[in-house]
C-alpha cells in the first residue's frame, strides 16, 4: 500500500490566504497554519473558543478544491449529531466544501461510520432483520417481551441491585449481556436471568438494538471480515476526528483498529481538547489505550477568541491539563457596539435551605450591565453537573441543592441534553421547541416531533416501514399522502408547535391526544392497541407535593427557560446542564452548585482561591469536577457567575477573608437575603 503523503494534497500558504479571504477569517496565527497544512498524522489541542471546527471546514474548503481523486475519500467523524451537523452545514455554505457531502467522502458521527460499514453489513449477512436503533425503542420492546409480572420481576431485582431493565446491554456477538459493562448480577439458573435473556434475545431476533451494542458486530465484522479494515483505509486516505477528547473505550478501541495512527498508508488527524473530556454517560470512560493528545506528535493552540484575558485567568487554574506554556490565553471577545469587553464576575452566595432569587439576581445583574439589544442576539444560562430530578431532597437535607431542578422547579432534564432522549411524546415536543429555540433551524426540530411520532407508532402497532429511513418527516409526509386529513394535521401539529410556538400545557395535551392518534394509526400497517403506550403518550406530570426550590416562574419563555423582569425589560436564562452547553458560546453563564458525592463548590473552592492549580495531586471525582467547572467558565464570552451556599465559605471570619481573596482575583461577591441580592465587596 502507498505512503499516505502522496494522496493528501499539499496546502500553502497561498491556499490558506484564499480560504481566510473565501470565509472571512481573521489573521491565522503559527499553529492554526500548521494545522491547516498539516499532511501527517497529528493531534490537535484547542482550547475553547479557539475556532477548531472553523479550522476544520477551512482545511476542508482547501482540500475539497485540490482532491483530486474519484473513489478515494475523507473520512471525518465527530462524537454528536449537533457537531456533525454544524460541519456539514458549515461545509454547504462554501461552494467548493458541497463536494464534501457526497461520495467518496463521508461525514458523520462515529457512531454513523460504525453502523454503516460494519455493523449493518454483518446483521444483515447473518440474518437479522433492518434494525431499529435506539436505546428508549430497544428497551420498550424488550419490556413488551415479557409478562407485565416478569418484567416487574427483572425490574425489583435490578434495583436492588442499584440497576435498571434499561441498562441491559448484549455485550458480544453470542447475545450474551451485561448492564453497561457492570456483570449481570445473578447466574444462569436464576429467573431474573433468564427472563432478561428471553428479552434481549427476542428483541434482536426482531432487530432492535440499544445504540452502543453496534459495536458488538463492528468488532464480529473485523472478526470475520478482517479485510474489511484494509478496504476502508484504501477508501480514506485521510481521516479527521473532531472532539476526540471525548472518546470512549468502545469507540477508541474499534477507531484505532481500523485506523492505526502508527501506519504510514493513511493519515489520521484528531482534534479537541483534554480539558473538555467530560461524559453525557456517568459510565463512560475514557479512552486510555490510545490517549489524546499524543504526546510526541501534537500542536497546541492556547488562544480563545471567545473571551478575554480577565474570563481566561479565571477559568486556567481549572484545566485538569495546563493550557500552552503560559495558560489559558483570551484574546477576544468579537467587539460588541457599546458593550465591554468584559463584565465584573460575580459570585452569589444563597441560603443553605433556600435557592429563591438567585436566577433573579443573576439575571438583574446582567440587565444592569448589557443593553436588550445584546441581550437579543446572545444567549444567558445557567448550568449545573447534576441535573436529573432530586425530588427526594428537599431544604435543609445535607445534599441540598443537589440539582438544576432545585433553582427552578419547571426544568426538566430529558429535554436538556446535548442530544434530547425523551421518555414522554410530550417531551419529544418540547425538545423539538428547545431545538428550534436554541439553533434557530426548524429542520432539527421538524425531525424531533417526527420521531416521536413514529416512536409512539411503534409502540401501539405496526410501523417496520420507517425502520432506517434517514429523514423521518420526509418519510411520514410520504406515508400519510393517501389521507389528505391526517396529512393536513400533522402539518397543522408541526406548525403550531414550531412556528406558532403553541405552548404545551396538560389542558392542551388533552386535547391534542385523539389528533395525535389518528396520524399514528394512519402510520401503522394493521391493527393498533394504544394501550400498549399509555405511559409514553401520557402528560409528563409532576407531583407538586414532591417539588422544592423557588417556584416556577408565571412568565415562562419555553422549555427550560426562566424569565426575569424588572421592570418594563425582561431576560431570559437557558437553564441546562454543563455536558449540555459543551461547545456553545453564551454572553453569559452561571455555574450552579450542585452534589455529587460532595457539593461541586465546596470541593472546587481551592481553586476558586487559588491555592490550587491545575489537577495536581487531585483526586478522581475532583478531576471529573474540575473538567465541568472548565467547560463551564469557559463558555461565556463576558460575564461568568458562580451561585454557592454560604456554608461553603465556613464562619463569619472565614467569609471575610474569603471575600478579600475574592476580591483580588475580580470577584464581586453578593449575599442573597430574602431573595434579594446585597453586594458584600
Amino acid at each position: 500500500m502507498p505512503d499516505a503523503l502522496p494522496l493528501v494534497p499539499e496546502i500553502t500558504d497561498e491556499d490558506i490566504d484564499w480560504v481566510r479571504d473565501l470565509m472571512g477569517l481573521e489573521v491565522l496565527d503559527a499553529p492554526r497554519r500548521a494545522f491547516l497544512s498539516a499532511r501527517s498524522t497529528l493531534d490537535v489541542s484547542a482550547c475553547p473558543g479557539s475556532g477548531k471546527t472553523t479550522l476544520i471546514v477551512a482545511k476542508l474548503a482547501i482540500l475539497s478544491k485540490k482532491w483530486p481523486h474519484r473513489t478515494k475519500g475523507i473520512c471525518v467523524l465527530s462524537h454528536t449529531n449537533v457537531a456533525r451537523e454544524e460541519i456539514q452545514h458549515r461545509l454547504g455554505t462554501v461552494v467548493v466544501g458541497q463536494r464534501l457531502l457526497d461520495y467518496p467522502h463521508f461525514i458523520d458521527t462515529i457512531h454513523g461510520f460504525v453502523n454503516r460499514f460494519l455493523a449493518l453489513p454483518w446483521l444483515s449477512s447473518n440474518g437479522f432483520p433492518s434494525p431499529t436503533i435506539d436505546n428508549d425503542v430497544a428497551t420498550a420492546y424488550r419490556r413488551g417481551v415479557l409478562e407485565k409480572a416478569d418484567y416487574w420481576w427483572v425490574q425489583k431485582f435490578l434495583e436492588q441491585k442499584n440497576s435498571d431493565f434499561g441498562r441491559l446491554r448484549i455485550c458480544a456477538r453470542d447475545l450474551s449481556f451485561d448492564l453497561g459493562g457492570r456483570k449481570f448480577p445473578a447466574g444462569p439458573d436464576a429467573k431474573s436471568f433468564n427472563l432478561a435473556k428471553q428479552a434481549i434475545k427476542s428483541a434482536a431476533q426482531a432487530g432492535y438494538f440499544c445504540y452502543d451494542e453496534m459495536f458488538v458486530w463492528a468488532r464480529a465484522l473485523l472478526e470475520d471480515f478482517p479485510e474489511a479494515a484494509s478496504w476502508l483505509r484504501r477508501r480514506f486516505p485521510l481521516v479527521i476526528v473532531d472532539e476526540m477528547q471525548d472518546t470512549f473505550e468502545a469507540q477508541g478501541a474499534l477507531l484505532h483498529a481500523v485506523f492505526p495512527r502508527a501506519s504510514s498508508d493513511f493519515v489520521v488527524q484528531r482534534v479537541g481538547d483534554p480539558n473538555q473530556a467530560i461524559f453525557d454517560d456517568a459510565d463512560a470512560e475514557p479512552d486510555e489505550h490510545d490517549p489524546f493528545p499524543d504526546p510526541v506528535s501534537f500542536l497546541s493552540i492556547p488562544n480563545s477568541h471567545r473571551f478575554g484575558p480577565e474570563i481566561a485567568a479565571l477559568a486556567s487554574p481549572f484545566a485538569v491539563t495546563p493550557v500552552g506554556t503560559g495558560g489559558l490565553c483570551g484574546i477576544g471577545p468579537k467587539a460588541i457596539t457599546g458593550v465591554p469587553d468584559s463584565c465584573p464576575p460575580a459570585i452569589f452566595i444563597f441560603p443553605d435551605n433556600s435557592t429563591a432569587g438567585v436566577l433573579d439576581a443573576y439575571g438583574k445583574y446582567i440587565l444592569a450591565n448589557f443593553s436588550d439589544s445584546t441581550l437579543a442576539s446572545l444567549a444567558v444560562t445557567a448550568v449545573g453537573a447534576v441535573h436529573q430530578d432530586a425530588s427526594d431532597v428537599a431544604p435543609g437535607h445535607e445534599h441540598y441543592p443537589k440539582s438544576v431542578p432545585h433553582y427552578w422547579s419547571n426544568y426538566t432534564a430529558e429535554i436538556a441534553r446535548k442530544e434530547p432522549h425523551p421518555k414522554t411524546l410530550a417531551q419529544y415536543f418540547q425538545a423539538a421547541q428547545a431545538i428550534v429555540r436554541d439553533r434557530r433551524d426548524l429542520a432539527p426540530g421538524v425531525e424531533k416531533i417526527a420521531f416521536g411520532l413514529i416512536r409512539l407508532a411503534s409502540s401501539v402497532g405496526d410501523a417496520g416501514q420507517f425502520k432506517r429511513k434517514a429523514r423521518t418527516h420526509r418519510a411520514i409526509i410520504d406515508a400519510l399522502a393517501a389521507d389528505a386529513t391526517v396529512l393536513a394535521a400533522y402539518r397543522q401539529l408541526v406548525k403550531a408547535l414550531l412556528i406558532d410556538w403553541m405552548p404545551l400545557t396538560v389542558a392542551n395535551w388533552g386535547t391534542m391526544q385523539n389528533s395525535i392518534l389518528a396520524m399514528v394509526r394512519a402510520l401503522c400497517k394493521g391493527a393498533t392497541e394504544p394501550a400498549n403506550a399509555a405511559n409514553f403518550i401520557a402528560w409528563p406530570g409532576v407531583d407538586p407535593s414532591l417539588t422544592v426550590g423557588p417556584p416556577a416562574s408565571p412568565r415562562d419563555a419555553g422549555p427550560n427557560v426562566y424569565r426575569v423582569e424588572d421592570g418594563n425589560r425582561r431576560l431570559d436564562i437557558r437553564l441546562g446542564s454543563i455536558h449540555s452547553v459543551k461547545g456553545q458560546t453564551h454572553l453569559a453563564t452561571m455555574v450552579l452548585n450542585t452534589f455529587w458525592y460532595d457539593h461541586s463548590s465546596q470541593q472546587m473552592l481551592p481553586w476558586l482561591l487559588g491555592t490550587e492549580v491545575n489537577a495536581s495531586g487531585a483526586k478522581i471525582r475532583d478531576r471529573k469536577r474540575l473538567l465541568q467547572t472548565y467547560v463551564a467558565m469557559t463558555r461565556p464570552s463576558h460575564l461568568i457567575c458562580l451561585a454557592v451556599p454560604r456554608f461553603i465559605f465556613g464562619d463569619d471570619h472565614a467569609l471575610a477573608k474569603h471575600l478579600t481573596t475574592l476580591g483580588g482575583r475580580g470577584w464581586r461577591v453578593a449575599e442573597i437575603e430574602n431573595g434579594i441580592a446585597q453586594w458584600r465587596n
